[in-house]
């Protein structure tokens, strides 16, 4: 199959990035992230690796069958989706590879839309970038890999906005919050060494990004401070990277064609790109935090054109990186 592969940490761009690639007519784009969410942390290997004697429902199953019904359920009438899962089992049943059967799936769901056959599929795997390269090629076949990269304090505040929401008192005392969730959210908040669980964590899977994956020469890197301020630039740059023509619908978020506002963790005016984005940031984000963050990710932020906040209102994003200084300049 040919096919692109945007992988990022969560809040990064990844989502937007898809739906700019969504429009384009040599593209068939998935309109949601594919991955088994329940092994979203782990590379099913041992069934890949007796993937040809597994039974259909392992098959479907391994590959995230009910999270994708889920997701096209909300997209799709019934009839549509039936014949596409009913497609795609049949096909299944058949494959000899992990890989196989997501191709399967792309075939038999563009196929529906009647979408053209020869275009290039865009799977939008989302958190995927604490795996190598190889890993992903063995579970999606060998394809072009995009990683959207954005400031870690920007992802991080980002990511408090989402919490911050979800775990509103008024959805708490509603019920609305699963009590193991809520036992969860309560245990990620408690602080060592001034540092919650969740930040502690989300530094971590950052470092993992960058050392597994970032530094991946054949990964086109993108950062999303630069996608949303100039994003003309980096997308006729992507479409040539992906040797597929230039067209106006690149600058457009659209999902099947449809113009969708971008999945902001904060509200925004309008449905195109929000330049705004790239660093309004800075007056949400705690002080102790953005510390924290400069202090643990400091290599990796000078890497990727990061620099520490100071008095002086400075952009916080410098135009050249050295990580990222070939892909995008």
């Amino acid at each position: 199959m040919n096919h692109v592969l945007i992988v990022s940490l969560s809040r990064s761009g990844g989502k937007l990035l898809r739906m700019l690639l969504d429009g384009h007519p040599e593209l068939n784009v998935f309109p949601f992230e594919h991955w088994n969410r329940k092994s979203k942390n782990e590379i099913p290997t041992r069934r890949m690796e007796a993937f040809g004697r597994l039974s259909v429902e392992e098959k479907l199953a391994t590959a995230g069958a009910a999270h994708a019904e889920r997701k096209l359920m909300r997209l799709h009438p019934p009839a549509l989706l039936a014949e596409v899962m009913q497609t795609w089992r049949v096909d299944a049943a058949r494959a000899g590879t992990l890989a196989a059967t997501y191709e399967s799936l792309a075939r038999a769901y563009f196929t529906a839309l009647g979408r053209p056959g020869d275009a290039v599929v865009v799977n939008h795997c989302g958190s995927l970038c604490r795996f190598r390269r190889e890993q992903l090629d063995a579970v999606f076949g060998k394809g072009r890999h995009l990683l959207t990269i954005r400031d870690p304090r920007a992802v991080f505040t980002s990511m408090q906005g989402l919490l911050d929401r979800k775990f509103a008192i008024k959805r708490v005392t509603k019920g609305k919050v699963p009590p193991a969730a809520l036992e969860r959210h309560i245990e990620k908040l408690e602080t060592v060494d001034s540092a919650s669980g969740y930040l502690r964590e989300f530094c971590q899977d950052y470092r993992t990004m960058v050392e597994r994956y970032a530094t991946c020469s054949d990964v086109i890197r993108i950062r999303f401070e630069d996608l949303v301020t100039s994003p003309e630039a980096i997308m006729r740059r992507l479409a040539s990277q992906l040797t597929i023509r230039w067209d106006e619908s690149l600058l457009s978020p659209t999902e099947l064609g449809v113009v969708h506002s971008p999945n902001s963790s904060f509200v925004r005016q309008g449905s195109g790109i929000h330049v705004q984005a790239a660093d309004d940031w800075v007056e949400r984000i705690d002080p102790s935090v953005r510390t924290y963050i400069e202090d643990d990710l400091a290599e990796e932020m000078a890497a990727l054109g990061y620099r520490r906040l100071d008095e002086s209102g400075r952009r916080p994003v410098l135009d050249a990186a050295p990580l990222l200084n070939d892909a995008l300049r």
